[in-house]
């Protein structure tokens, strides 16, 4: 059977390849009056990346109730893993967590599915229509080094939640992305517990489509206790608006000085020629 792989509009330029069909297009098939004869029967369908759970659902049942059970045989075939959770990535809205839940690897680093939602909010703009574009890579890289940690590295870590803090973080490409499986394969360098409320890690990631690696990341960063670090955050914070408002406090004492200065030198020159007050 000719396989045909679904994607979303975002990737429009992609999907005049060959073997790809848009998610528009599919649906428009399926509600056509019989489906099960016409230009899908036969053809091996599988849900590519960007579609959301609710579209590969959605166009599994339609499939299945109009018939064509062999064409959807294999839909889910790229769809196996479970997308990441709010507590591993921090984020609160699903569309937006671009990896699968990271796995122990067998060569002891960590391993996660690439997993894209066409309405994730790197991807609402700015779309060749073509690739991925790398700063949904360098996100995905960094919800990589949160859910790694997250899961495996802080067993011994009190805090009941934690803060991170990037150090570094050097992003490298070498080949386009495209909206095909991939996957990130993760290694942890270096850690330390620096002090009782915060561990520093240093870690490296690849990531490898077709067998290739497409692009990677190396960073470093500091777990602290949420509660500490969020007080130094505030006590920042109020700092810098307070900077802010002197700045501008500054601003109106000069232009307090500048109106003086201009009402003395107009008086001045009233007082000079009187017959122009005349006029």
């Amino acid at each position: 059977m000719e396989v045909l792989i679904v994607v979303p509009k975002g990737f429009d330029r992609f999907a005049q390849n060959e073997n790809l069909l848009l998610y528009e297009r599919l649906m428009k098939l399926l509600h056509d009056e019989s489906p099960e004869r016409g230009p899908l029967a036969g053809r091996q369908l599988i849900a590519g990346q960007g579609l959301s759970q609710e579209q590969v659902s959605h166009a599994w049942f339609v499939g299945i109730s109009k018939g064509l059970l062999q064409e959807f045989k294999h839909w889910h075939t790229w769809r196996g893993k479970r997308l990441a959770a709010k507590p591993l990535v921090h984020k609160h809205r699903p569309e937006n967590t671009l990896i699968s839940v990271p796995e122990v690897a067998q060569d002891g680093g960590f391993i996660a599915d690439l997993m894209l939602d066409d309405r994730n909010e790197l991807m609402l703009d700015h779309l060749t229509g073509q690739h991925v574009q790398g700063m949904v890579l360098t996100e995905a890289c960094r919800q990589m080094f949160l859910a790694v940690t997250e899961r495996f590295c802080l067993e011994d870590y009190q805090a009941p939640k934690r803060y991170f803090v990037i150090n570094t973080m050097t992003m490298r490409f070498q080949a386009f992305a495209f909206p095909l499986p991939a996957q990130i394969r993760y290694h942890v360098l270096e850690q330390k517990k620096l002090r009782a409320d915060r561990v520093w890690f240093h870690a490296d990631m690849n990531i490898y489509q077709g067998g290739a690696v497409v692009a990677g990341m190396e960073v470093k960063f500091t777990v602290f206790d949420d509660v500490l670090i969020t007080q130094k955050e505030n006590q920042l914070a109020a700092s810098v608006v307070q900077q802010y408002v002197n700045e501008l406090g500054m601003l109106n004492a000069q232009s307090d000085v500048t109106d003086d200065v201009s009402a003395f030198l107009s008086n001045q020159a009233t007082a000079s020629c009187p017959e122009q007050a005349l006029l």
